[in-house]
């Protein structure tokens, strides 16, 4: 049994939740307004043409009068046109509203995904936000139509009918009234554990698209350990619990529905007994038991199909508070914030800078570290040191917990974020291409930019043969994730985004490891003179690349032990020639810069 206080919290988020639906609904007013119209058309119509059969049975059929006949049946006639148009036009209109508000809760979700830090993304599954996007939203398809249709259009008949029906018999209104507080009552009770039931169903589709996800991204490695059963088994156990949930859901749906079955049933059977009884004292007419007991069928058929329709509801309110979770996420990226000046200097300076993502486990912890205008600086660490939580300070993907990083003297905690990461460009290790061709990926940071210059990108970033052995060359398309390419590839690409987006501080993190030392060492060479205009810090493993640049900084226990000629610190200093032990002996000093 649920306590008094949950009860009340699911109420009041139930409540919340529904009526913020409804605002979102109403962003389309004129759409929403024509379509109650045509419901009430169509419901007026309804009432009217139940009053028609009153008249005839107590007109035509008693005075056997065919000119009363044909007036009765020409304006039936004129009702069921007016209903025709009314139905047709009323439920276009409904499905257009309701297409619209699909649109506008994925588009304000997908927006607030794109808006939020990075790290809040992170924070779940991949798969998990595709769910709440697309399944969930998709879940409220027919919320505008039930909404409007079975709320409004219904409950205009229904009051309508209610009216008709005390203005023909008022003792019979009052015992037919006597059902609605109890079906108001089976609504609350059975609600609540419907959209409980769908709010856990709903959550397992979304693990269910996480697993799938997550499965679809490693197949290579599924079928490299022959788990393809093992992972077929984790996805099936995820659907088999959705299907469990679902059918709870309907379970109680289905009860609900069958009671309010049973009980307007029961209720019709009593009406008409007592109206019977009516007739027969001679209180009332037969024609008036009849339209009455039409008016009966058309307020109660309301509440019945409200009652079929609460268990979509429910579940439409269980998919919408998803939703809304991810439009209402926190925190968002800061808008707004000092300029840069330009032009960028590319002046680089991290003070006394500390950072943990555990508040037992310092990742950096103190960093002093200062790039010059145009200066390239090797950063080296052992794996795990903190290389990459520096880069993605520089991006404000993080904040530190102590010490600025200054940017051409200016703290970046203070700059427009879209001047400060158009001015600091990072390359990772892990490249991320785009659906689409080469010259799109390459141009991704600037799309503003040529082919020429795209061209010219792609050229100085090593990426001449794999242009020359495309079929339609830059405008070839790539497959899904590059998977048609090699990893040194990737990263050459990746080095041509961001040679094309011309930042002022250029961050190389690991960017060219799946690429051999000698074309990497080309690569470079093709890139000295574009380097020269920029500040550079290399992030690298590889002794060889580490040698190319003429200072080095050595970042162990979170700080910067040591900064150097890197052939200085190999001979000189021996945390840094221990890092390298077990490549020294392959670079030879005859090649080093």
């Amino acid at each position: 049994m649920d306590s008094p206080g949950d009860a009340r919290t699911f109420v009041k988020i139930e409540k919340r939740t529904f009526l913020r639906l409804v605002r979102d609904c109403a962003r389309a007013p004129l759409l929403l307004a024509a379509a109650v119209a045509g419901f009430a058309v169509l419901g007026a119509g309804r009432l009217l043409l139940t009053w028609l059969v009153k008249l005839w049975v107590e007109g035509p059929i008693a005075t056997r009068d065919a000119s009363e006949v044909r007036r009765l049946v020409f304006e039936a006639a004129l009702l069921t046109v007016a209903m025709f148009l009314a139905l047709g036009l009323s439920r276009y209109l409904l499905a257009a509203a309701n297409q619209r508000l699909l649109e506008d809760l994925r588009g304000r979700a997908a927006a607030r995904l794109f808006a939020v830090e990075l790290s809040s993304v992170r924070r779940r599954p991949t798969g998990e936000w595709i769910s709440r996007v697309f399944s969930d939203a998709g879940a409220l398809t027919g919320f505008v139509e039930n909404l409007v249709k079975r709320l409004l259009g219904d409950g205009l008949v229904a009051i309508g009918a209610l009216a008709m029906m005390f203005w023909i018999d008022f003792r019979l209104s009052i015992a037919a009234a006597a059902i609605v507080p109890f079906f108001a009552l089976l609504l609350s009770l059975f609600g609540r554990r419907i959209r409980r039931r769908a709010r856990a169903a709903q959550g397992e589709v979304g693990g269910a698209t996480a697993a799938l996800t997550e499965q679809i991204h490693g197949l290579a490695t599924i079928k490299g350990f022959r788990t393809e059963s093992r992972e077929e088994g984790r996805f099936r156990a995820r659907l088999a619990e959705f299907r469990r949930q679902s059918l709870r859901a309907e379970a109680w749906s289905s009860l609900l529905v069958a009671t309010v079955f049973l009980a307007t049933g029961a209720g019709l059977l009593a009406i008409v007994a007592y109206g019977t009884r009516e007739i027969l004292s001679g209180r009332v007419s037969q024609g008036a038991l009849l339209a009455f007991c039409l008016y009966a069928v058309q307020a109660i058929e309301p509440m019945r199909r409200l009652s079929d329709v609460q268990g979509i509801f429910q579940r439409a309110l269980a998919a919408a508070e998803r939703v809304y979770e991810v439009i209402d996420l926190e925190p968002a990226e800061p808008v707004g914030g000092w300029p840069l000046p330009r032009p960028h200097g590319g002046a680089l300076r991290f003070e006394d800078v500390g950072f943990r993502y555990r508040e037992d486990e310092p990742v950096l912890n103190g960093v002093t570290l200062e790039l010059r205008p145009g200066e390239p600086v090797a950063l080296v660490s052992a794996s795990g040191g903190g290389k990459s939580t520096l880069a993605r300070l520089l991006l404000r993907f993080e904040a530190p917990r102590s010490g600025r990083i200054l940017l051409d003297g200016i703290d970046i905690a203070h700059l427009d974020l879209s001047a400060l990461r158009s001015a600091v460009c990072v390359v990772e290790q892990d490249v991320f291409l785009f659906a689409g061709s080469l010259a799109e990926n390459i141009r991704y940071g600037a799309p503003s930019s040529d082919l020429a210059a795209a061209r010219d990108a792609a050229v100085l970033a090593g990426l001449g043969p794999l242009v020359a052995s495309l079929p339609r060359g830059l405008d070839s398309a790539l497959a899904e994730g590059g998977r048609d390419l090699s990893g040194g590839e990737k990263q050459r690409i990746a080095l041509a985004r961001a040679i094309l987006r011309d930042p002022a501080v250029l961050v190389l993190d690991e960017s060219l490891s799946a690429v051999d030392s000698e074309s990497e060492a080309r690569i470079f060479e093709r890139l000295e003179d574009w380097f020269s205009r920029r500040t550079v810090l290399v992030l690298a493993h590889r002794l060889s690349t580490v040698m190319r640049f003429p200072r080095s900084a050595l970042l162990e226990d979170g700080r910067i032990a040591a900064e150097g000629n890197p052939a200085d610190l190999l001979s000189g200093h021996a945390p840094f020639a221990r890092l390298f032990a077990d490549q020294a002996e392959l670079v030879a000093p005859g090649r080093l810069p």
